[in-house]
């Protein structure tokens, strides 16, 4: 823009330099005086014509040059969509933060992957006990599963990791009499799973654990998942049962707010169902002599036991977890033994 306004000066320039070199001659004399003055104007106007296009075409180069701006420098656009970046990044971070904030409940399932097969007599040298691994079986998920699905949509849930080998079992050998009647239980409950949800932030705790329960009026016990051989005089009896505790905590102080074995019979406390001649304080079934396996080992790949147990998992949920959660009646709490 600059040059041509350069070039509007030469032109015009060399114009009037004409015009002053040529002067009207001949019958043109007669009209000098007028035609100088018109010559002169035009000279005027030109010379004015062309400052307002210099003037005209400066401001134009300098808007330019800032639009363009110089290189290596930002234009405005690029400016204001990187700031807009900025916050979209900075929000971004801070949804990404509350992942880890506080929850409405947190799940920890204590159960372990582990099947008992047990054989009692009449006699303490009948009894034989042995646990075997299952981590195929996936109890544990099943029961995490079951557990969300128990509470109602829109409130948040996070399951939380457990790792037993940081959680020795109590040494039940060595309680005395003096520890079993002075030792606070609701203390040591609390700093476990204080211990246990250790980083996480949520409202309640529910924790899904292993049932213990008499095997009739005897002084053996069953726990968890199994199958019991009880080898009597009139003969063997097989049952399967999956015997599952549960506890809500409150967040704040972990405080056991309810709890309750895991039931199908919900009709009944689990005392008058010993009363009635259950054999077994929880989910059981009985079954064929054969179902007994020749090698314990041998659990881990049947079929038929794990969807035994499964099942009676999955039913004992479906129908404790609502009511604990105050989303049906409340019914007796159970007093079965648990850990």
């Amino acid at each position: 823009m600059v040059r041509i306004a350069l070039s509007l000066v030469a032109l015009l320039s060399l114009l009037t330099s004409a015009v002053a070199q040529n002067p009207p001659t001949g019958r043109d004399t007669s009209y000098r005086s007028s035609a100088s003055c018109g010559w002169t104007t035009f000279g005027v106007l030109a010379r004015l014509a062309v400052v307002a296009a210099v003037a005209w075409c400066f401001p134009i180069y300098a808007w330019a040059q800032t639009k363009s701006g110089p290189q290596g420098t930002e234009t405005t656009g690029p400016a204001v969509k990187q700031r807009a970046n900025s916050k979209t990044t900075t929000r971004t971070a801070r949804s990404a933060s509350v992942v880890g904030g506080p929850c409405d409940f947190g799940v920890v399932v204590t159960t372990g992957d582990e099947f008992t097969v047990l054989t009692t007599g009449l006699t303490v040298f009948q009894k034989k006990t042995t646990v075997v691994p299952i981590p195929g079986w996936g109890l544990n998920d099943l029961i995490f599963a079951r557990t969300r699905a128990a509470i109602p949509a829109g409130v948040s849930v996070l399951r939380i990791p457990y790792n037993p080998a940081k959680f020795p079992p109590h040494d039940e050998s060595k309680d005395t009499l003096k520890d079993r009647l002075f030792r606070d239980l609701n203390a040591e409950l609390a700093a476990y799973m204080r211990e246990v949800v250790k980083g996480t932030n949520c409202r309640h705790y529910i924790q899904i654990l292993n049932s213990i329960s008499p095997i009739g009026s005897s002084s053996y016990t069953v726990r968890g998942f199994g199958i019991l051989n009880q080898d009597v005089m009139l003969g063997r009896r097989i049952y399967l049962y999956a015997l599952a505790f549960i506890r809500i905590f409150d967040g704040r102080d972990f405080s056991v707010v309810k709890q309750s074995s895991a039931l199908i019979n919900m009709q009944h406390s689990l005392a008058v169902q010993r009363f009635l001649g259950k054999l077994i304080g929880g989910p059981y079934r009985e079954l064929p002599a054969e179902s007994f396996p020749t090698q314990p080992e041998d659990v881990a790949d049947n079929p038929a036991l794990r969807d035994g147990v499964r099942a009676m998992l999955t039913e004992s949920l479906d129908k404790t977890l609502p009511i604990l959660l105050g989303l049906r009646p409340a019914t007796r709490q159970s007093n079965t033994r648990e850990r």
